[in-house]
């Protein structure tokens, strides 16, 4: 017990070594591409624990994360267009907030994962290379008007946001070292925010901050994992591995509001 509090008392020893494995595979993933691991900490920790504490357990381990990452990140991001897209997050992100801590957002979820689908196909039946021709993805007002969207859908859903960030980012920066850094400030500067603004919000509470802690080394050890990994793979292999990571995104996120809207019933 610290502070009076017994750190993961409604599960099983099994299920708490159950949950460091997911958040060590969920911030792997995150050292090696910048961003991601919320989708999979918060899907999978909601096997185990109650869907709003999932959640949030997820904010306070990303807001952790930077510490390691975000170093990283600073050297090789796009300083382009990460200007403009932390603008665009930054109102967004509260008007999310709000909406999750007053609304349900199984629909969204499912949007957010059909829109994932959509982004997939797109490019890769060389659409995006037609649609966006005459399109210049580095002016102020894209990134910013992407970012203020995506800002919305994560304070909302919690997950998948980025990954339709990460979309835009790609086509932006077809370099995989710029890519992932651009995606590590900027996935750092919204589990940031997104951290003050649910705090601000009074979500968080000293049983969550404290379990959180118990997942550190779980998030350190993934995270350098991935930052090794990512360091070591070629351009192509790389591609591959975030489309792949984008279409098991998209399956999770629909699978998850499909079930939720079926256990709760589509107008509850």
């Amino acid at each position: 017990m610290i502070f009076g509090v017994t750190p993961f008392e409604t599960i099983s020893i099994e299920a708490a070594i159950g949950l460091g494995a997911i958040y060590f595979l969920a911030f792997l993933l995150r050292g090696l591409i910048g961003f991601g691991s919320s989708t999979p900490a918060i899907i999978g920790g909601a096997w185990i624990l109650p869907p709003h504490d999932a959640v949030l357990l997820a904010v306070l381990a990303s807001l952790f994360a930077q510490i390691q990452l975000l170093p990283k990140g600073f050297k090789t991001c796009d300083r382009t267009i990460i200007r403009p897209m932390v603008a665009g997050v930054i109102l967004s992100m509260v008007l999310g907030v709000w909406i999750f801590a007053n609304l349900k957002a199984e629909w969204l979820t499912i949007v957010i994962g059909a829109a994932l689908v959509i982004a997939v196909l797109a490019e890769h039946f060389k659409l995006t290379e037609k649609t966006l021709a005459d399109t210049d993805l580095r002016r102020f007002r894209v990134p910013f008007t992407v970012t203020s969207v995506s800002g919305v859908l994560s304070g909302v859903s919690g997950v998948g946001a980025n990954f339709l960030v990460s979309v835009f980012v790609r086509w932006a920066t077809p370099n995989p070292v710029t890519f992932r850094g651009t995606l590590l400030v900027f996935s750092g500067f919204t589990g940031l925010w997104r951290a003050i603004v649910t705090l601000l919000a009074g979500l968080f509470t000293v049983q969550l901050f404290i379990e959180s802690v118990f997942l550190l080394p779980s998030i350190f050890l993934g995270g350098w994992a991935g930052l090794k990994l990512g360091d070591v793979i070629d351009g192509k292999r790389y591609a591959k591995i975030i489309q792949t990571v984008l279409v098991l995104a998209a399956i999770s996120l629909v699978w998850k509001g499909a079930r939720a809207l079926l256990e709760t019933g589509p107008l509850t």
